[in-house]
């Protein structure tokens, strides 16, 4: 696990590396360390690459997926995500609609569509929206703490309470 762990952080910092020599358009008043980081999370998740998606947490990090069940650690998030291994998931039209940072503290807010099928399936699009927490560690590197989103679809029923 640690020579994953770093092989892994690794080709993470070649993709920071590559991400901050980009000429991308960045999102106003994002630090391009930032950007570069959440250029190469979103990089990640249309390749389908789940090592450098896990690699992009921190330690403790809380993800809440729509429709699931929320797993806390990297640990925890290393197992949901491989355990999708044979899935589709993918985004289109992503826009960040809000955003801040204060020292080594920021949020993201988004809106775009989803899929999220198995191998081989047509993609259905779905529209939704999601909260980043990222946080600096102690090397610099921005990492995502907290990830939570849900659909924009309205429940037409309600489950029984």
């Amino acid at each position: 696990m640690m020579l994953f762990r770093c092989c892994g952080l690794l080709i993470l910092m070649l993709v920071l590396a590559i991400c901050l020599g980009c000429e991308k358009h960045q999102e106003e008043g994002i630090p391009a360390d930032l950007q570069a980081t959440i250029d190469a999370f979103y990089a990640a998740i249309e390749t389908g690459d789940a090592e450098a998606r896990i690699l992009m947490f921190t330690e403790k990090a809380i993800i809440m997926p729509n429709h699931w069940n929320m797993s806390k650690g990297n640990d925890a998030i290393a197992n949901m995500l491989q355990a999708s291994e044979g899935s589709v998931f993918r985004l289109r039209d992503r826009e960040i609609v809000d955003m801040d940072v204060s020292g080594d503290l920021a949020y993201t807010v988004n809106s775009y569509y989803y899929t999220y099928h198995a191998e081989g399936e047509e993609s259905q699009w779905h529209k939704t929206k999601n909260v980043h927490i990222w946080k600096r560690d102690a090397e610099g590197y921005w990492k995502l703490h907290v990830d939570i989103w849900n659909s924009d679809v309205p429940m037409s029923v309600f489950p029984n309470e």
